[in-house]
């Protein structure tokens, strides 16, 4: 009966055991399947942007930045509204971004980029800008236009250094850098008073 009763026990603290072990195992296996997802990394290579021109536009001559956006992987991008999009302006002093929540930095929905290809793409900034653009000038008029009006942005916005476009959904940084500085230091192709007039300092 001794040796019955061992084989009892024996088997019991076995039940009891693997009981034990098969609830530990169960709970962390829920544990671990109930931790918070972690986001992939932010992709800064899927799409490439590269500086085009800037512009005035509508009544109020709002400024208008103009990119080209590169579709560097072979799967179509596309965003139908800005649910999920963020903008901000890449600040120099700080080394930060400035996320805007008030529509002071926009762009145009759905955004639409195909696999490998280039698209152009336009930020508008709710601020004006003092002087019209005659459409109809002569293409070196309508040139220091330009070249005038990288000049007041690079003066205005000295802490400006680009924008950046972040996709929640697709995890996709685009950062579009700031080429109007550059832009600002080319020679005007006719005499400045005979173009634009001067802005006040």
């Amino acid at each position: 009966m001794d040796g019955w009763k061992k084989i009892l026990f024996r088997a019991a603290g076995f039940g009891i055991g693997f009981a034990l072990l098969s609830a530990i195992i169960i709970g962390s296996a829920l544990w671990w399947s109930s931790r918070p997802v972690k986001p992939k990394p932010w992709n800064t290579k899927a799409i490439t942007a590269t500086f085009d021109t800037l512009n005035t536009e509508g009544e109020t001559n709002t400024l208008e930045f103009v990119y080209t956006l590169e579709n560097n992987t072979d799967v179509d991008y596309r965003a139908s509204d800005g649910n999920q999009i963020h903008l901000a302006s890449n600040l120099v002093s700080q080394h930060s971004l400035s996320f805007d929540t008030q529509n002071f930095i926009t762009t145009d929905y759905p955004i639409y980029i195909p696999a490998k290809s280039r698209v152009r793409f336009e930020l508008h900034l709710a601020y004006p800008y003092p002087i019209k653009q005659d459409v109809n000038a002569r293409p070196d008029i309508r040139y220091d236009y330009t070249t005038v009006l990288a000049q007041f942005v690079d003066k205005t916005f000295r802490n400006l250094d680009g924008f950046v476009l972040l996709d929640d959904n697709a995890r996709y940084q685009v950062m579009m850098p700031n080429g109007w500085a550059e832009r600002a230091k080319e020679p005007l192709r006719i005499r400045e008073s005979a173009v634009i007039p001067r802005l006040k300092p």
